[in-house]
């Protein structure tokens, strides 16, 4: 009884805050960046980042415009461009606790324009401001399990990363699901307030994200369903003002597809003993 009466008033906290990264949460700011530190240490070792200054400045250049759009936001966001393919289910980039994002070049070829790239990295920046991993981690302690994986990342896989569902109880992937809507709906304000289209976002899920699955493979996924997620993010869309959107320059955006094609493509390389190399994990900070 006293464990269902913690993770009512957790849910609770969490449905009435208002500045991001506010709810119930064991870890404090200063051991999250830690936390994410280290984990962007071990991507890099198993990662290769993108050798492309224009394409890396091009990427920095959209983040700090959207970061503009997170008052109070207690992380600096670091923005690193990954070569290779991504096997995210969406290309979404990697959100580490803290603020380092991993950008796959994936992601960049894969949207039409700069508005449908701009939200999915909105979409990841929002997963580091509301502090979506630890927060996540405090609700599965609190419900008596031990560990979740600190990687928002739409069901991505890669670089000694482990996918979500292969390590977490359905309960832990019902949360990841939670801040996953969360993170749709406030990248669409996110976008919209930075002066992009936020129906892009709704066009790249809608045309990326697989179509559902069955209801046994929708209990095992870290994502809602593709027609969740869009019907959802349309709801928000209605409620903000129309206006017209700034109109990006085309030709900017295929010449950094461009850069990104001429790049050399690294494989992700292969860890020793793979099958068995430790799953980053969060556990309580005494």
């Amino acid at each position: 009884m006293r464990a269902t009466l913690l993770i009512l008033a957790a849910l609770t906290a969490s449905g009435q805050e208002r500045q991001p990264g506010q709810g119930v949460n064991f870890y404090s700011v200063d051991k999250e960046v830690a936390l994410g530190a280290g984990l962007a240490t071990e991507v890099l070792r198993n990662a290769t980042p993108l050798d492309n200054p224009l394409v890396q400045a091009y990427v920095n250049r959209i983040g700090s415009r959207l970061a503009t759009q997170i008052p109070g936001n207690p992380f600096p966001f670091t923005f690193t461009v990954l070569a290779g393919n991504s096997s995210s289910l969406t290309n979404e980039p990697v959100a580490l606790p803290g603020g380092p994002i991993f950008v796959p070049a994936a992601l960049i070829l894969a949207a039409k324009d700069e508005a449908e790239f701009s939200g999915m990295l909105a979409h990841a920046m929002v997963h580091i401001s509301e502090r979506h991993a630890t927060r996540a981690s405090t609700r599965t302690e609190i419900a008596n399990q031990a560990t979740i994986p600190v990687i928002f990342m739409g069901g991505w896989t890669g670089y000694g990363v482990r996918q979500a569902s292969a390590v977490v109880p359905a309960s832990a992937l019902q949360f990841q699901r939670t801040f996953e809507t969360e993170a749709d709906v406030l990248a669409v304000k996110m976008i919209w307030l930075a002066d992009f289209d936020p129906s892009a976002l709704v066009r790249y899920i809608g045309r990326v994200q697989e179509s559902s699955p069955g209801t046994t493979s929708r209990v095992f996924s870290p994502l809602p369903t593709r027609e969740e997620r869009v019907s959802r993010m349309e709801t928000e869309i209605q409620k903000l003002p129309e206006r017209t959107y700034a109109a990006p320059d085309p030709n900017e955006f295929e010449t950094i597809q461009a850069e990104v094609r001429r790049a050399p493509i690294a494989e992700r390389p292969q860890l020793k003993n793979d099958a068995d190399a430790e799953r980053p994990t969060l556990r309580r900070q005494n």
